[in-house]
């Protein structure tokens, strides 16, 4: 499991449950969150549908915690 394979699993996640990530820049700003809070910052809510269905997509158990997403490499 690594966060480049989570990152692309909840995109694919996002595109299909969500109308507005087909608009790129939306998208783009949204991930950029995700990836600034998985680096180290905090501006990104990780609860939800699609998050535990790209952890689980990558073969994580259960729903993932902040810790747990970090600590993919």
């Amino acid at each position: 499991m690594t966060q480049a394979a989570f990152i692309t699993a909840y995109q694919s996640e996002l595109t299909a449950r969500y109308p507005w990530a087909s608009d790129a820049e939306k998208l783009a700003r949204f991930m950029g969150s995700v990836v600034g809070t998985l680096t180290g910052g905090a501006t990104w809510n990780h609860d939800g549908e699609a998050v535990t269905a790209a952890w689980r997509a990558i073969g994580g158990k259960g729903k993932p915690t902040l810790k747990a997403l970090r600590a993919l490499v």
